[in-house]
């Protein structure tokens, strides 16, 4: 009996140590989405603004000034292109590497890779127009800067949330069935060590009841993400039937699968709502963008949700050890 109760020690400790390791990477791997997604959007940012409010020297003549301001802002605006392609590749890549997708997901996959390989015709474009320097002037250079800028924030950056949401959502719904699958295990492991009488089986039954809620609660604001990012995305599937998408002068500008328009959120911690609503006093009115960014949030108290799983684990990976002194 001692030996089979040993033996079942050994598989629970086996079981929660490869969780730990599985966890670790799986958890990492979408962090490093956040952190990879937060630092290029916020480089892009960081660089148009400069190339907006370009500061002049001091002790140059008017030529001089003008000139030296034209350099630093096609060199900005060359840096920007460069950091902006970066970005968009990235993200086509991410969404390649997506698999076993539902029905609905696959289209939208589709639709957004469509949509960033015709960002990146675009930027190209761009860089096309910075290769002949000689037939770019200041006035010119401002013109494409601010109408870039205005593009990014009123049609690039919206479909870029959108894309990041869905990139987090279907990795956090690869994390959780990871997790579920641990947590079916150890808790079978349990209930053998249970089932064999071993002594101090009871304190592993109390951990997995903690786990068992924390797990829920992760599900849970993964459902709330993923049920209100598609709340947003079907209503703007009906809006930008009847909406033209914001476009570039002097340019082609790819069109975004998705309109600019504003909803007016309800008192619920996804701001989405009926369209048909006309009450736009009562709730404040936010953006398409900051939506999709409340469902990234969502999908963050997910994933911390699912690290409080694992240090359950790991505290329960510690307690079978002690039980096979």
């Amino acid at each position: 009996m001692k030996k089979i109760i040993k033996y079942f020690v050994l598989i629970s400790a086996a079981s929660l140590i490869a969780v730990n390791s599985a966890s670790a990477e799986q958890s990492a791997n979408l962090q490093q989405s956040f952190d990879k997604i937060k630092e290029s959007v916020q480089d892009v940012k960081e660089g148009t603004k400069n190339l907006i409010t370009t500061k002049e020297s001091e002790n140059l003549s008017p030529e001089e000034k003008e000139k030296q301001e034209l350099e630093q802002r096609v060199d900005i605006f060359a840096k920007i292109l460069n950091l902006s392609i970066k970005e968009a590749e990235d993200t086509v890549s991410q969404l390649k590497s997506l698999k076993n997708l539902e029905e609905k997901a696959v289209s939208s996959k589709k639709q957004f890779i469509k949509n960033f390989e015709e960002f990146l015709k675009f930027y190209n474009e761009q860089q096309n127009i910075m290769e002949k320097p000689e037939e770019i002037d200041l006035a010119k250079i401002k013109e494409i800067a601010q109408s870039f800028k205005d593009w990014r924030e009123t049609n690039y950056n919206q479909e870029l949330a959108a894309a990041t949401a869905f990139l987090l959502i279907n990795r956090q719904e690869t994390i959780l069935e990871m997790a579920s699958n641990r947590f079916v295990k150890i808790s079978s492991d349990i209930g053998k060590l249970k089932k064999n009488n071993l002594k101090g089986v009871e304190g592993l039954e109390k951990m997995l009841n903690l786990a068992t809620e924390t797990l829920k609660d992760a599900k849970n604001l993964y459902s709330e993400a993923k049920d209100g990012f598609w709340l947003i995305k079907d209503k703007l599937s009906i809006a930008s039937s009847t909406t033209a998408s914001s476009t570039l002068t002097s340019t082609s500008t790819p069109v975004a699968a998705t309109s600019t328009e504003e909803i007016i959120a309800p008192k619920t911690s996804v701001p989405v709502e009926n369209t048909s609503s006309t009450n736009s006093t009562s709730t404040p009115s936010i953006s398409i963008e900051d939506q999709f960014l409340s469902i990234k949030g969502l999908i963050g108290d997910s994933l911390n949700k699912i690290k409080e799983t694992y240090q359950i684990f790991i505290e329960m990976s510690n307690f079978v050890k002690k039980l096979l002194i």
